[in-house]
C-alpha cells in the first residue's frame, strides 16, 4: 500500500464541521455589495477565466456570446429591482435573459463578485438565494427551494456547481466546495469538500486556502 489516503463517502448529514465557523457560511445578512460598474467588472473578469482579453475583444464576446450578456443584464436587473420606479426594467431584463439564453435568473438573488456563467441554458436561480464571491454555474443547474417559500440556499465563497445539480432549501454550502454534476444536494455542506449523487454526500476533502495565498478564482477545473 501507498501512503496515500484513502477518502471514504459520509453522508452530508452526518458531518461533525462547524459549519457555523465557515467565513461564507453564516446565517447573518449578506455582505454589503460593490458597486454596479465595479461588481460587473469583477464578473467579466472572472468569465475571462484568466485570459487577457483586450477591449475590443471583451466587447465582441459580450456582443457574441450570449451568457456574457446575461451576467451584465442579471446584475443591472438585480440593482434595479430595489427601486420601484426601475423595477419593470428589471423585471423585463430578466425575461429578456430567459428568452435569449433559456436562463431564469431571478434579479432578487444576492450574488457576491467574480460570477461565472459556464454555460446559461436551464440554468434556474431563486430570488431567494445568496452566494459569495466567485461563484461558478454550469448549465441546468437549479438552486432554489424544495417547497414553494420552503427557504433557499445560500454558499460561501469559491463555490462550483457542476451541470444538472440542484441544490434545494434553506440549507448552508461553505467555501469552496464544489458539488459535482447531477447531485442533489439537500442538506448543510461544510467547507472544502466535493459533494456528488442524490442525495449528496462528501467524496473527497479538499485543503483549504493555502496561507498568504490568493483562493483559486475558477475551481471549476475540480469537477
Amino acid at each position: 500500500m501507498s501512503g496515500r489516503t484513502t477518502m471514504h463517502r459520509h453522508d452530508v448529514r452526518t458531518s461533525t464541521a462547524p459549519l457555523s465557523r465557515d467565513p461564507g457560511s453564516s446565517r447573518g445578512p449578506a455582505p454589503p455589495q460593490p458597486g454596479l460598474r465595479r461588481l460587473i467588472g469583477a464578473d467579466l473578469d472572472a468569465m475571462c477565466e484568466g485570459l487577457r482579453v483586450t477591449g475590443p475583444r471583451l466587447l465582441a464576446r459580450i456582443a457574441l456570446h450570449v451568457r456574457w450578456r446575461a451576467v451584465i443584464y442579471w446584475r443591472l436587473a438585480q440593482a434595479w429591482m430595489h427601486s420601484p420606479l426601475t423595477r419593470p426594467v428589471a423585471l423585463a431584463l430578466t425575461s429578456r435573459i430567459l428568452s435569449i439564453c433559456g436562463a431564469e435568473l431571478q434579479p432578487a438573488a444576492r450574488i457576491g463578485p467574480g460570477l461565472v456563467l459556464k454555460h446559461t441554458t436551464g440554468l434556474v436561480v431563486g430570488g431567494g438565494v445568496m452566494a459569495g464571491r466567485r461563484l461558478t454555474l454550469h448549465q441546468n443547474v437549479t438552486l432554489g427551494d424544495r417547497v414553494p417559500y420552503g427557504g433557499q440556499p445560500r454558499l460561501g465563497d469559491d463555490v462550483t456547481i457542476g451541470a444538472g445539480a440542484c441544490v434545494l432549501g434553506p440549507i448552508l454550502i461553505g467555501d469552496r466546495v464544489t458539488v459535482a454534476a447531477n447531485s442533489v444536494v439537500l442538506s448543510d455542506v461544510p467547507s472544502d469538500c466535493v459533494v456528488a449523487g442524490a442525495p449528496a454526500k462528501i467524496v473527497r476533502r479538499t485543503d483549504g486556502p493555502t496561507k498568504g495565498a490568493a483562493t483559486s478564482a475558477h475551481p471549476s477545473s475540480r469537477l
